[in-house]
C-alpha cells in the first residue's frame, strides 16, 4: 500500500507554500486562526476533485476567489493558480503526483502530473504529463482530457489500466475528513437485513447504526474491539445492542446501549446517551474498524471528550496509525501529554502551525532532538501550556 510521505501546497487561503512530511501518526497543533483546517480543505477540495461527487466540485466554482491565496505574490500581484503536490512510498519507487488549479468564471486544471521515480532494477519511470488539454505519456495508455474543469487522474486512475496512477487514485479516494454530527449519528439508517459489506463510515457519522450493523454481522472480532476500546474509555455501557426492524417490515438498522444497572431487559437508545459517548463511539468504530480509509483527517477528536478519556483516545490513533495514515489537528494538552516525541519518533510526527506577518501560514516540525532540554521536563502538552512550543 502507498504511504503519503510529502505534501505540498501552495498560495491556497492562507497556505502560501506550505510542506508536511507526515508519519503514520502526525498531530498538528497550533492556535485558532493558524490555518490548521486551510490544510484539511485543501487535501478535501483535491479527493473531491478526483474521486468526489461531480456536482460538489462544480460547486468551488463559486468558491474560486476566497480559494487562492488571499495576499500578494513576490511579484506584488495576487495569484491566479494553486498547485498541490503529493509523493507517495511505493513497493517500486517513489511516486509524485501533482497538479495546478486557475480560475476563469470557473477552476480549470492547468497542470497535472504523475512520474515514478523507480527503483534500481526496475523499468523506467511511469507518467503521464498534462498541460490544460495537451497529455504526453510513458506508457500505453490512452489518456484523453475530457473537460479543462476535471482531473485526469479521476478517468485513468478509475480505469485500472495503469498500476501506479490507479493506486494513487485509490489512495485519495479513500482519504476521510471526519466531523462527527452526533444528531445524526444516533439515527436510525437504511441498509438491507443481510449486508454483503460493511459500508464505509460517513464523514458525518451519519451512518453509525447502519455501519454498526453491518460490522456485527460481517466482522464481529472488529465490532468486538470497538465495543471494548468503549468499555476500557468509560464505565458505560456493558454492552451495545445492534437491531434491524426488517420483522417488521422496516428496512432499517439502529443501535441501543445496555448498561449493568439496567441490563438487557431496558436498552437505552441513543437519544439518551451524551454527545461526548456517541463521539466515542463513532470514532473509534472509525479507527479501528473502517478499513476503507487510507488517510483519516480528524480535527480536534478530543472536541466534547472529557480530559481522562485522551489516554484512550491516543491509543486508538496509534493502533489506527498501523493500518492507515491518520492526521489530527488538536488543542488539547491532555491529548498531547500522551505522546512521547522521542520514544514515538518513527511513527509520530508533530507540527506547530502559526502564521507569520504576511499572515502566511507556516508548519514547523518538532523533533525530540530539538526540544530535548524541555521534553526532559515536561510531556509535550505541558510544554504547550507554558509556551515553550
Amino acid at each position: 500500500m502507498l504511504h503519503l510521505s510529502e505534501i505540498g501546497i501552495r498560495s491556497f487561503r492562507s497556505l502560501y507554500s506550505a510542506e508536511l512530511s507526515p508519519k503514520p501518526l502526525t498531530l498538528i497543533i497550533g492556535p485558532n486562526g493558524s490555518g490548521k483546517s486551510n490544510l484539511f480543505k485543501g487535501l478535501r477540495f483535491l479527493q473531491v476533485g478526483v474521486a468526489g461527487d461531480v456536482k460538489e466540485w462544480r460547486s468551488y466554482d463559486a468558491q474560486l476567489d476566497d480559494l487562492l491565496w488571499y495576499g500578494k505574490a513576490d511579484d506584488g500581484c495576487r495569484p491566479k493558480t494553486f498547485k498541490l503536490s503529493l509523493r507517495f512510498d511505493d513497493p517500486l519507487g517513489i511516486a509524485e503526483y501533482s497538479t495546478a488549479f486557475q480560475g476563469n468564471g470557473s477552476i480549470e486544471v492547468a497542470k497535472e502530473r504523475v512520474v515514478l521515480q523507480a527503483r534500481v532494477g526496475h523499468d523506467h519511470p511511469i507518467r503521464f504529463d498534462r498541460e490544460r488539454d495537451k497529455v504526453t505519456t510513458d506508457v500505453p495508455v490512452p489518456v484523453f482530457v475530457r473537460s479543462p474543469n476535471l482531473l485526469v487522474l479521476r478517468e485513468l486512475g478509475a480505469s485500472d489500466l495503469e498500476p501506479v496512477t490507479r493506486e494513487i487514485y485509490r489512495h485519495i479516494a479513500g482519504w476521510r475528513f471526519f466531523d462527527i454530527d452526533p444528531r445524526l449519528a444516533r439515527e436510525s439508517r437504511f441498509i438491507p437485513p443481510e449486508p454483503t459489506e460493511v459500508p464505509p463510515l460517513e464523514p458525518d457519522a451519519s451512518n453509525l447504526s447502519a455501519f454498526l450493523y453491518a460490522l456485527h454481522r460481517l466482522r464481529p472480532d472488529d465490532f468486538a474491539a470497538v465495543l471494548d476500546a468503549v468499555r476500557r474509555s468509560i464505565d458505560l455501557p456493558s454492552g451495545l445492542l445492534v437491531e434491524h426492524d426488517a420483522d417488521r417490515g422496516g428496512r432499517q438498522a439502529r443501535y441501543r446501549f445496555i448498561e449493568t444497572p439496567f441490563g438487557e431487559e431496558r436498552p437505552i437508545p441513543p437519544e439518551s446517551m451524551s454527545d461526548g459517548t456517541i463521539r466515542l463511539l463513532a470514532q473509534m468504530a472509525l479507527l479501528l474498524a473502517d478499513r476503507s480509509v487510507t488517510l483519516a483527517c480528524l480535527e480536534e477528536p478530543d472536541s466534547g471528550l472529557h480530559p481522562s478519556l485522551m489516554v484512550h483516545l491516543a491509543d486508538a490513533l496509534r493502533q489506527a496509525a498501523t493500518e492507515r495514515q491518520v492526521l489530527v489537528t488538536t488543542h488539547s494538552p491532555e491529548l498531547m501529554d500522551c505522546f512521547d516525541l522521542a520514544e514515538e519518533q518513527e511513527t509520530l510526527q508533530v507540527y506547530v502551525a502559526e502564521r507569520n506577518q504576511q499572515g502566511q501560514t507556516r508548519f514547523l516540525p518538532m523533533t525530540a532532538a530539538e526540544f530535548a532540554p524541555w521534553l526532559e521536563k515536561y510531556r509535550l502538552g505541558e510544554a504547550v501550556r507554558r509556551r515553550f512550543v
